[in-house]
């Protein structure tokens, strides 16, 4: 015959483990919401600091299109995030630019799965400080991409290097990673 003991042991170790079946839940709830708002919060980090700054045509000064006398190595590259499945890749692998002309390069990115996927690219580059003199007014980095099962497109990637880019900067490669967006995939 059960003790009253006993139920008083049991009643507390059920309230342990809905007090723990709480813990957890609340865990896994904010371990989404963490993954879910990285795209809103990278973009809120990239507009403090100026990283993936949209430039306007009209936002450029004058004495910034006028093509300077040297010329930068551009390398372009990219990756992608483990697991997604896609493939990314730059048209142009390295190009010769004058600071304070347009340049536009190609990259182009294919679904290899068969269901429906979106992506985010964040742009990189190297050297770091190389970054804030790179002006782009196009980037298939500024939105996230939906791409349909086995879907192929070509992004153009459109920018102009600074002519104050310091001398000491000859060579800047361009690369972009390419993140899974959470909970944004799935068939339309």
């Amino acid at each position: 015959m059960p003790t009253r003991g006993n139920d008083m042991d049991a009643m507390a170790m059920r309230r342990r483990n809905l007090r723990l079946v709480r813990r957890l839940t609340l865990i896994v709830a904010l371990m989404f919401a963490f993954a879910w708002a990285m795209i809103p919060l990278y973009r809120i980090v990239c507009d403090q600091i100026g990283l993936n700054d949209i430039v306007k045509a009209d936002a450029l000064q004058h004495g910034d299109l006028i093509a300077g006398d040297g010329e930068v190595r551009m390398t372009f590259d990219s990756t992608v995030q483990a697991g997604l499945p896609w493939q990314v890749q730059p048209l142009t692998t390295h190009l010769k630019v004058k600071p304070g002309t347009f340049v536009q390069v190609q990259y182009r990115i294919t679904n290899a799965s068969p269901h429906a996927v979106v992506g985010q690219a964040l742009p990189r580059y190297l050297p770091a400080e190389a970054g804030e003199y790179v002006k782009k007014l196009e980037c298939f980095c500024f939105t996230q991409q939906r791409f349909q099962p086995g879907e192929t497109r070509t992004f153009p990637v459109v920018f102009v290097i600074d002519r104050k880019l310091p001398a000491s900067i000859t060579s800047i490669t361009l690369a972009y990673t390419v993140f899974d967006v959470p909970g944004q995939g799935g068939a339309s």
